[in-house]
């Protein structure tokens, strides 16, 4: 028996041993420049929210017009839409969901350490529905052909150096493309972005390769951007901007210095009460709260948890819950130590007793968070999701580690010693 609780030991040891080294790597990762980081490192540099990291954030609503209804399939695509045009951005953190319920229709956009909300709106919001009409004002060509548009520099002498639009199309485009030019040699085609005109050259020849450049006097950003929306596609439906926040780095700095130290106050003030209500045991509860604690910011990195100063709260939060098992199991023992029983009867009814009440409050808590996920917005799934990782992980340090430590050291001499108990 004791060969077989060393052997689950060694594999607590392994386990907490690796998790101490993602939490540090994580952690001095988040103090470099990303430029500097490894591929190990990048994978797992924290995710700071708005409120900690500072930036924007935006909400979004799809409004019906009548030429386009607001459908699901809709919202879908302009989201997907909004997250090529956010990436375009580089904001590698940069959240975009759709909030659920009553608000279906509102997207919610967070863009943390951005600092430009005008430039961020313009891009976000802008329709981008680009058109090829012919003189008589048909449209012939969309950007949904689009494959690839990219910055480039004018190589004709008459405009050399002058930022361009290069376009590429999809074999269905290229074929239209090449088409119309077939049929409009000699006359202009027009080409427009939101109904604003940007050129309107006059067709030499047919143009088969799929290939083609739109000039407009753009400056090097204005054609970078253009170059961006045409890559991301027009926006399926209008959407309005119904709410703007902008958070500054200095108050996220002072948000997560507090929340760095009332983490640390919660575990602190937890292992003391456990130790002063539970003596020896509380003891053991708190190296398995280490544990805890180490296990769950582990998983917290190797899942690129988006940690808000609410996700922080909901870990904390969560502190209590684990705690909250060996309190079950402990006063358990303790009934089981004064009917006089044996330290093994006492540790096999302390915790199969327990375990069912445990379960219970810790399956109740992950309903809560699935809901909360499910229709909260962007702050709310971020609380929902480390609460959630927080009961798992305490359910694993509470009920397996804490019965490790506990059948390991504590002695046989104990039943005699009623203050190790806490009693």
């Amino acid at each position: 028996m004791k060969r077989k609780l060393l052997v689950w030991f060694i594999i607590f040891l392994v386990v907490f041993v690796l998790a101490v080294y993602i939490d540090y790597t994580a952690i001095t990762a988040s103090s470099k420049p990303l430029e500097t980081l490894n591929k190990f490192e990048s994978y797992i540099v924290p995710r700071f929210g708005l409120d900690i990291k500072g930036g924007v954030r935006f909400v979004l609503e799809a409004v019906d017009t009548p030429e386009v209804k607001v459908t699901s399939e809709a919202m879908q695509t302009a989201i997907s839409v909004i997250q090529k045009r956010v990436n375009a951005l580089g904001i590698s953190e940069a959240i975009v969901v759709q909030e659920k319920g009553a608000n279906w229709k509102r997207i919610d956009v967070e863009l943390p350490g951005w600092k430009d909300p005008q430039k961020a709106k313009e891009l976000i919001g802008q329709t981008a529905l680009l058109q090829f009409k012919t003189e008589d004002g048909k449209v012939v060509l969309t950007g949904a052909h689009i494959k690839n548009a990219t910055l480039e520099f004018s190589k004709d002498p008459a405009t050399l150096g002058q930022p361009v639009i290069a376009f590429q199309l999809d074999s269905e485009g290229a074929k239209i493309f090449a088409d119309v030019t077939q049929q409009n040699i000699g006359k202009t085609i027009s080409i427009y972005l939101d109904d604003k005109l940007l050129m309107a050259p006059t067709v030499k020849s047919a143009i088969t390769d799929g290939q083609g450049i739109i000039e407009g006097k753009f400056t090097k950003e204005e054609a970078a951007n253009y170059a961006a929306l045409l890559r991301s596609g027009a926006l399926p439906v209008k959407l309005n901007f119904i709410q703007e926040e902008v958070v500054g780095p200095s108050l996220g700095s002072y948000t997560i210095r507090m929340a760095i130290i009332g983490a640390i106050v919660a575990f602190l003030l937890v292992a003391i009460y456990m130790i002063i209500f539970y003596g020896y045991l509380g003891i053991l509860s708190a190296l398995s709260l280490i544990f805890y604690v180490s296990l769950e910011l582990a998983v917290l990195f190797l899942l690129h948890a988006t940690l808000s100063l609410p996700a922080i709260g909901g870990a904390i939060l969560s502190l209590g819950m684990a705690v909250d098992i060996n309190v079950i199991v402990f006063e358990r023992m303790k009934e089981e130590l004064k009917l006089g029983k044996t330290l093994k009867s006492i540790i096999n009814a302390g915790f199969a007793n327990a375990l069912r009440t445990v379960i219970d409050s810790n399956l109740t808590v992950l309903v809560g968070a699935a809901i909360l996920f499910y229709f909260g917005t962007t702050i709310i799934k971020g609380f929902a999701v480390t609460t959630s990782i927080g009961i798992l992980s305490g359910f694993v340090s509470g009920v397996f580690v804490t019965r490790l430590l506990v059948e390991l050291f504590l002695p046989q001499s104990s039943v005699k010693k009623p203050w190790m108990w806490g009693i």
